[in-house]
């Protein structure tokens, strides 16, 4: 504790000293590569003794036994503001966020926070202060979790690549790291080693762009004929460990981003014989139509590079300014020189002797000219790089390795098939490390952007690839990955709605992606902005995106938290307000024809054919209403509306389906009928996509199975003649490397009860195999999609709906949990999951010993009844509620297959066999 105290004094005495460090007056801006602009002048910290404003709104997300989430509105400054600096105990935590993460905390225990804004000039604010006391613990085996995870990080969470990465172009082939808002790649040459920077706002107007990077070159004379390179990423720590041989020279590196601010930390060292001769580079892309410059600091030791994403200075256009500054602790820098968008020094790294290289990254992205100038985040970055001491990193060090034990004790999943473990624990990490709530949301390829021509620009794409990643984290009981992803399309909602008005609908549609970030992360957002455009007087259907679900298709995650969650303030103020919008669009555009809402002039792929009911609208139309009648419930608003939802929900069109000559057997089709491009008329739909059409043999079959997952229409449960054709549909394909498939088709044939056998060994082959020639794991845990990204993060259901479904019981007329409802026990007989999180907002944990089901645990986080399918059997279970060291048996009721008790909001229960 005395050690802990002595890092907290001196990383406040580090920072409060950065004031006096600072020059009077720094001239940055006045190099014709940063625009026409007068010089911008930089005054020193020195001068400014105006304190930010106090935090506002400071308030509790998630509580649990042993951490909690705080976010508050961001404060004011004249200078801008540095970071919060968060009090508890004896206990300080430093972040550049509005929210952060306070994890090791003791049970049941009362604590008050403090939150504290500083400025460059070490200024600080007035606190905001909050009381509260964490939850009693239920987690008995929380410690024992924790070491089953550490004794699986060597060969379940830890990616390694024994040859130099370079397949940087799209969804980067390299040891990844990122905080959500900034993503590094390591890379490098037969003489350098890289880090390659991306920050998830910098954008240009159409086009993702990379930040830049920090290199480390050995220019001794040695030879680079034979270099070696081993790099490990560690996903429990969020850290890459490398050991590469350059010029015969051995180094060593750890890299880590930040959990809590956009600090990029490099610890060099070797074990040479003699000292190495390094050179440090700071740099990013100089181009012509992009500003850029670069400076040093010899005094200081400092180095940076910035850029912009543009010389247009037009009002209301995009911008993005991105800053990188260095330091070096542990050797001195030498022959500092700067030219273009590249800043350089030299020094000498001794044998056995650790230095550290401390990178700040400074940014942000909005219409212009709400964008502060570069020089502002240069100031910002400086201070920050400067505030830096051996102890200072420590501590944060501290913190950053307590955020991610939360974030990997939050839920796991072992089958204890090396395969599936890899994936699951990587595709989560791909998640956390490129999503975070309060920052710009990931754009295809993540936070891992090296360059500025990414495939597609990297765009967010929203006919799946951008609903996707987010499919598995609720059952993950990670529904805060999605936060950046809510505030996206909250942020879109009033553009969105404007193009609608003047297309002459009513509501809210969408084009098929959106080419920068919108939402509260961007600088200066303020919805009041976009004023309402008013809905034009004649409808011109021409002005709407060809693929009209893709609305529909955005919703599906906004209801799925709150199904998830059934948090009502997240419902009342981001889901219903949206869900909202799509309503009044979609009750203006269908027609009633023969008794039935038809869904005219659609498309369920970028085809823009004109076809009538889709099949895709029809399910995320039905999913929709289903959701807009349980939140109008809830939230007990707008009863009048109800029967409309109602009646489109019952007339709405049927699914088209057609005998498939191949197999003999009823199958989906992708809509009812389609304009033939040769003839220019409407023709019925012969079956495509298996016949017919374009794109017969590409990666459309998958966009058929958003009728089974995530809309959930269809379900292990489901008796009606759809979920035949739903498994004559998924045998038909026999396409299952098709690129879209793997976040989209398995984990539909997971819920609806595809044969087990085939969907694991299909997706056992792709990540595993290396003939795979459109998917594949990689090195770093990831598996690679030709045409994709981070979406194939979201086939972690595949992994969750093998231990836990939870779904609508048509039959039972209810909500039910099913255990382990799809794993081959007698394959996985020792398989267990830890809190995922089922409908309702229930926490499940559960094992296997044997191949049969050992032991069952249920946190019900909002109360009410609960209906789990008897996991014993015909055996009559046992349900006892946990009161401490005490269990209180509970009333149950066994009927219909079903074990179903009332339970209380925070209480944690054990089933077991009689």
């Amino acid at each position: 504790m005395k050690i802990k105290r002595m890092v907290n004094l001196v990383l406040i005495l580090a920072l409060a000293l950065t004031a006096t460090m600072l020059p009077a007056v720094m001239v940055f801006g006045e190099s014709p590569a940063f625009g026409t602009k007068e010089p911008t002048v930089i005054e020193g910290a020195r001068t400014d003794a105006e304190a930010p404003t106090a935090p506002t709104g400071l308030r509790a997300g998630e509580i649990t036994d042993t951490a909690v989430v705080l976010n508050w509105n961001a404060s004011k400054d004249n200078e801008g503001v540095m970071q919060y600096e968060i009090r508890y105990g004896t206990t300080t935590l430093l972040t550049e966020n509005t929210n952060a993460t306070i994890p090791d905390l003791l049970p049941n225990t009362s604590y008050t926070f403090q939150v504290k804004a500083r400025d460059v000039a070490g200024n600080l604010s007035a606190a905001a202060s909050l009381h509260l006391e964490t939850k009693r613990s239920q987690n008995d085996h929380s410690m024992s979790d924790w070491r089953e995870l550490q004794s699986l990080a060597s060969s379940r969470l830890t990616g390694v690549y024994a040859q130099l990465p370079g397949n940087f172009k799209g969804y980067a082939d390299g040891p990844l790291l990122g905080n959500g808002d900034v993503g590094t790649v390591s890379g490098g040459t037969a003489d350098s080693q890289t880090i390659y920077i991306d920050k998830n706002d910098f954008w240009m107007k159409s086009s993702k762009l990379t930040v830049g990077g920090v290199t480390v070159t050995n220019h001794s004379h040695g030879t680079s004929s034979a270099p070696s390179y081993r790099y490990e990423q560690d996903l429990l720590s969020a850290e890459v460990r490398a050991d590469v041989t350059l010029k015969n020279v051995q180094l060593q590196m750890k890299t880590w981003v930040d959990a809590n601010s956009n600090l990029v930390i490099t610890e060099l060292r070797t074990q040479a014989e003699a000292p190495v001769p390094l050179t440090v580079d700071v740099w990013v892309p100089e181009a012509a139509d992009k500003p850029f410059k670069s400076g040093t600091d010899a005094v200081r030791g400092l180095l940076w590079a910035a850029r912009e994403s543009s010389t247009n200075q037009t009002p209301k256009e995009w911008m993005s300014r991105a800053v990188l500054a260095t330091r070096l602790l542990g050797a001195t820098l030498t022959d500092f020189r700067s030219s273009g968008g590249r800043a350089q020094a030299d020094f000498m790294l001794q044998p056995n002797t650790t230095v550290t290289l401390v990178t700040q990254v400074s940014g942000g992205g909005g219409e212009n000219p709400d964008v502060p100038e570069a020089g502002s985040y240069l100031k910002l970055a400086q201070a920050r790089v400067m505030g830096a001491t051996p102890a200072t990193i420590a501590a944060q060090h501290e913190a950053h390795l307590a955020w991610w034990k939360n974030f990997w004790l939050k839920s796991y999943v072992i089958t204890n098939d090396e395969w599936f473990d890899k994936y699951y624990f990587g595709a989560l990490y791909a998640l956390a490390a490129s999503n975070r709530t309060g920052k710009a949301a990931p754009g295809i390829f993540g936070s891992w952007i090296t360059n500025d021509s990414p495939g597609w620009g990297s765009r967010y794409f929203l006919n799946y690839n951008f609903e996707n990643p987010y499919w598995g984290v609720f059952s993950s009981n990670r529904p805060e990955l999605a936060d950046a992803y809510f505030d996206l399309v909250l942020g879109y909602m009033p553009y969105g709605i404007n193009r609608t008005h003047e297309a002459g609908y009513r509501g809210f549609s969408t084009t098929r992606s959106l080419a920068r970030p919108y939402g509260q992360a961007t600088v200066g957002w303020d919805p009041a902005r976009v004023p309402v455009s008013p809905v034009a007087p004649v409808k011109v259907r021409s002005k709407l995106n060809d693929q009209l679900m893709l609305g529909a298709y955005l919703a599906t995650n906004f209801i799925n938290h709150y199904t998830y969650t059934k948090d009502t303030e997240f419902l009342r103020n981001k889901a219903y307000p949206f869900l909202l919008s799509l309503a009044d669009f979609w009750e203006d555009y269908l027609v009633m024809e023969n008794g039935k809402y038809v869904i005219k002039d659609s498309a369920p792929r970028e085809a823009n054919e004109h076809d009538d009911n889709s099949i895709l609208d029809i399910a995320m139309v039905k999913f929709l209403m289903k959701g807009l009648l349980t939140a109008s419930r809830d939230l007990d608003v707008d009863a009048s509306r109800r029967a409309k939802w109602q009646d489109i929900m019952d007339k709405l069109a049927d699914y088209p389906t057609f005998v498939y000559p191949v197999t003999g057997k009823e199958v989906f089709k992708e809509s009812e009928s389609y304009i033939d491009g040769k003839t220019g008329k409407r023709i019925v739909n012969p079956g495509r996509p298996f016949i017919g059409g374009t794109n017969v043999k590409g990666p459309w079959h998958a966009v058929m199975t958003g009728l089974f997952w995530p809309s959930d229409e269809i379900n292990l449960s489901t008796t009606s003649r759809l979920k035949q054709i739903a498994l004559n549909t998924i045998e038909a394909y026999g396409s299952w490397e098709q690129t879209n498939s793997f976040a989209m088709q398995f984990p539909a044939a997971v819920r609806i009860g595809y044969d087990i056998d085939e969907v694991l060994t299909h997706f056992k082959k792709i990540i595993s195999s290396s003939k795979s020639s459109s998917l594949l794991m990689r090195n770093n845990l990831t598996v690679y999609q030709k045409g994709g990204g981070i979406e194939t993060s979201g086939s972690v259901e595949t992994i969750n709906a093998l231990m836990l479904q939870s779904y609508f019981d048509e039959s039972r007329g209810k909500d039910v949990i099913h255990l382990f409802p799809m794993l081959p026990k007698d394959k996985y007989p020792e398989a267990h999951f830890r809190q995922l999180r089922a409908r309702g907002a229930f926490v499940v944990s559960s094992g296997l010993h044997g191949g049969a089901i050992a032991d069952v645990r249920l946190t019900s986080e909002k109360g009410g009844p609960v209906h789990i399918v008897n996991p014993f059997g015909a055996a009559h279970a046992q349900v006892v509620k946990i009161d401490g060291t005490s269990e209180v048996p509970v009333r149950v009721d066994q009927a219909q297959g079903l074990i179903t008790f009332q339970t209380e909001a925070g209480a944690t229960y054990k089933l077991r066999a009689n």
